[in-house]
């Protein structure tokens, strides 16, 4: 990330008016942008709020820092589920296509294996340069696990306990998740629970305003666009997975009406249009 986009999120917290949440535990250890990593897992299954997810996680990540650094300090997975696994919507993916094709994910749905691979090879390239792993924990820890024991096996030096941070906010989330899993990811990572985001990013009914500014706009609309087909916001408009990555970034809880305003206004991602 260059100087410009780093003094334009500095800026943003500050008139937002917002303080960066210490995680707790981790040595207190807070996001850092220069460095570390964002791992964005969805388990869509069966519920189809990560799509609505994928989109606002989109307009985040792509407002405060722009598409170049995304590629650098992001990456995206699919299929993140554990006991849940039948309940898989293969519809999702054109979600994700629309979200997150131009800088690359991984179907763990479709072959496992190589997301695992996938995945610790970016976790293993950002920890082996200094850099800590963020889990957006969207869906059930048991690729977390996986992974885990991937980075544990060829990296044996990094303490995964302080260098891997999993968020989750989800109770259903983790009654999912194999219980082998869970209890591997809770004792060798920093596993980080937080209020359930259902409690200000969840609407039954949906939210016309939010709605028509979301896929108005310039650059992120079709993202939404393809959301809303996939999950109809008229029935319910959910991207409270998205909690989790605002804790991680030291946000806060923003609800969905300031999120409009912060993020969906008529104009391009500015912090990272030099970067495109």
């Amino acid at each position: 990330m260059n100087k410009t986009t780093t003094l334009v999120f500095g800026l943003w917290l500050v008139l937002a008016g917002l303080v960066a949440q210490s995680p707790g535990g981790g040595k207190g250890r807070t996001f850092d942008p220069e460095k570390d990593l964002i791992s964005l897992h969805y388990d869509h299954a069966p519920d189809k709020d990560d799509g609505h997810s994928a989109a606002a996680d989109r307009s985040v990540l792509e407002s405060l820092f722009g598409v170049g650094w995304i590629g650098r300090h992001v990456v995206a997975v699919s299929g993140a589920y554990g006991k849940n696994k039948r309940g898989f919507n293969p519809k999702s993916d054109t979600v994700m296509d629309v979200a997150w094709k131009d800088c690359g994910w991984l179907s763990a749905h479709r072959r496992r294996n190589a997301a695992v691979a996938g995945l610790a090879a970016r976790w293993g390239q950002v920890l082996g340069t200094g850099g800590d792993v963020w889990v957006k924990e969207g869906g059930q820890s048991d690729i977390t696990a996986a992974v885990a024991q991937r980075i544990k096996m060829e990296l044996p030096e990094v303490d995964t306990r302080k260098r891997i941070h999993v968020v989750q906010h989800s109770d259903w989330n983790e009654q999912q998740t194999t219980d082998a899993a869970l209890a591997y990811t809770k004792q060798q990572t920093h596993y980080i629970r937080i209020k359930d985001a259902n409690a200000y990013l969840n609407i039954e009914g949906g939210d016309d305003a939010f709605v028509k500014a979301a896929t108005n706009h310039p650059v992120f609309g079709a993202a939404w666009k393809a959301a809303f087909a996939y999950y109809d916001p008229k029935e319910r408009l959910d991207f409270s997975d998205t909690g989790e990555l605002m804790y991680i970034l030291g946000l806060g809880p923003i609800g969905i009406d300031p999120f409009r305003t912060q993020f969906l206004a008529k104009k391009d991602a500015g912090s990272g249009e030099e970067e495109r």
